[in-house]
């Protein structure tokens, strides 16, 4: 127990440390309740977009580095070119700001990876991904989950034993479960539309801290000209281009220092604001999805 405290105070420092003292009280010690989730809720957005350090200065047009937006999901069609795996210690990311050609390099995996096999969710586009061919064969082609290659090669892997492949799966069984819980998630998705974690979740059901819920979202990268590149949320970032939904909510974790310097050019009026989704901050533009019009808390 004290070596865990020692790292964590290592990693994150005194304040850090305490945030996370905090927010285990409030949230999974024997002391937790509905009660102290609620209180945590109410207060947490608000502490986290004062507090919690990131790259975005007071000299930042964008003002919360923790906000949701709607986005078309026609928008997001490229995946980010960060190192692979993106999604990687992304707890620490939000609000990130890097300069480099990451957005428009080849991408590559890192060298230490042990993780799901890339060539599985993977490509140039969105649309090009294994994973959309079989959700796309799955619900728009009505073929059976184990007539897809993702699936079979899925499958293929965990028989030759490979130990993390899919999610948590570790058998066939594992896989017919977890395709059951897609078929679910699409029904909800073409009722409800995509709604954001904290939408679809009350206070009490949630099982983690304030960016525990943002990395439950779809979560996305900005490229030096603007693009919105995919981070994680591919699951339902695929079944909301195949409904053809007007709108996802989308966080945003690393952006380009490019793309801020032409964030600061539209607050100081020296170039015309857009209908881009992280410059609402900025300029009073519409947005995707006229009837969401809003920054979830």
């Amino acid at each position: 127990m004290l070596g865990a405290i020692a790292d964590v105070y290592a990693d994150r420092g005194v304040k850090g440390t305490c945030r996370l003292g905090s927010e285990y009280v409030l949230l999974r010690s024997p002391l937790a309740s509905p009660l102290t989730k609620s209180v945590y809720w109410s207060v947490a957005p608000s502490y986290y977009r004062r507090r919690y350090p990131t790259d975005l200065d007071e000299s930042t047009p964008l003002s919360d580095p923790f906000k949701i937006r709607s986005v078309s999901p026609s928008r997001i069609r490229r995946f980010t070119r960060r190192c692979y795996p993106p999604w990687r210690n992304r707890d620490q990311l939000f609000g990130s700001v890097r300069d480099g050609d990451w957005d428009r390099r080849p991408h590559e995996a890192a060298p230490t990876y042990g993780g799901p096999p890339e060539e599985l969710f993977h490509a140039d586009t969105v649309a090009e991904s294994p994973l959309y061919r079989a959700l796309r064969a799955r619900f728009l082609d009505d073929r059976p989950w184990t007539e897809t290659r993702f699936i079979r090669d899925v499958i293929a892997r965990l028989e030759d034993g490979a130990e993390y492949v899919w999610h948590d799966c570790q058998t066939r069984s594992d896989v017919l479960d977890r395709c059951g819980e897609l078929e679910r998630i699409h029904r909800s998705m073409e009722r409800n539309g995509c709604l954001s974690y904290r939408e679809r979740t009350a206070p009490r059901d949630r099982d983690g801290n304030f960016i525990d819920a943002l990395e439950r979202e779809i979560i996305v990268d900005v490229g030096r000209d603007g693009e919105l590149l995919l981070v994680s949320g591919k699951h339902r970032l695929c079944i909301a281009k195949l409904l053809e939904l007007d709108a996802v909510p989308v966080a945003f974790l690393v952006r380009h220092a490019g793309w801020l310097r032409t964030c600061r050019a539209v607050a100081d009026g020296e170039r015309p604001g857009t209908d881009h989704p992280d410059l609402r901050d900025v300029s009073d533009q519409p947005t995707d999805g006229a009837s969401r019009q809003r920054s979830l808390a």
